[in-house]
């Protein structure tokens, strides 16, 4: 995908034919619900999941839940940093650098890489490596999960225009949250990607999980609409 021009483009590319065989998840910023997108994501399209950098060790991580969830096969971790902090921070403390050069896929199978935080989320400095590292590393197109509500169409046009300034491939869009028919018919022209399923808000992840894998498993609404 080239960069988004300043006109945004009035015909976005159609939604895929189905689910990427492996791909990069990224989300327009922190505590977005993407772990749990994943986890439900996993386990209606059948992937298995990998998060290379986990920041954050006190109680459950997010590769134990997306594998408790969905029952998908959760791969370790390339670094596990104990403090839940940016990882080029979180790093720092344990005396250790975040260098993707050389990481490898752990599976040739289908596979799901979730990021740390939103894009452009350092992993080291001096000099800077930023999480674009990662999908440029492992030869990844990239999934964006963004919000439904107000805001979401300047974050997911900032982040779409990062990911493609990056020389990266954004193939869609997961949204959380309500349903809101203006900002879902807006995002696939100004993201220049297709809207591949919308996920419900949900009060209590484990309760209503059923319910998330049910809306990630309808696959393309909004994106076919667009």
């Amino acid at each position: 995908m080239t960069a988004p021009a300043s006109n945004p483009a009035p015909n976005p590319a159609p939604p895929p034919a189905g689910p990427p065989r492996r791909f990069f998840l990224a989300g327009t910023d922190t505590d977005l619900g993407k772990t749990t997108a994943a986890a439900a994501i996993c386990a209606a399209w059948g992937h298995a999941y990998w998060k290379p950098v986990q920041a954050g060790l006190d109680g459950e991580t997010d590769a134990q839940a997306v594998a408790r969830l969905s029952g998908a096969r959760s791969f370790p971790e390339a670094w596990r940093l104990r403090r839940p902090a940016s990882p080029h921070r979180a790093a720092e403390d344990e005396g250790l650098r975040v260098d993707p050069a050389g990481l490898r896929l752990p599976t040739d199978g289908p596979l799901l890489v979730e990021g740390a935080g939103g894009w452009d989320v350092p992993l080291a400095r001096a000099p800077w490596i930023m999480q674009a590292a990662l999908p440029q590393t492992l030869g990844l197109d990239v999934i964006l999960v963004a919000r439904t509500g107000l805001g979401t169409l300047h974050h997911s046009r900032t982040a779409a225009r990062a990911i493609a300034a990056d020389g990266l491939r954004l193939v869609g869009l997961v949204l959380i949250g309500p349903p809101h028919p203006e900002n879902e018919a807006d995002l696939p022209a100004l993201c220049e990607a297709p809207v591949l399923c919308r996920l419900p808000q949900v009060a209590d992840r484990d309760a209503d999980f059923a319910a998330l894998v049910a809306a990630a498993r309808a696959w393309a609404p909004a994106g076919a609409r667009a």
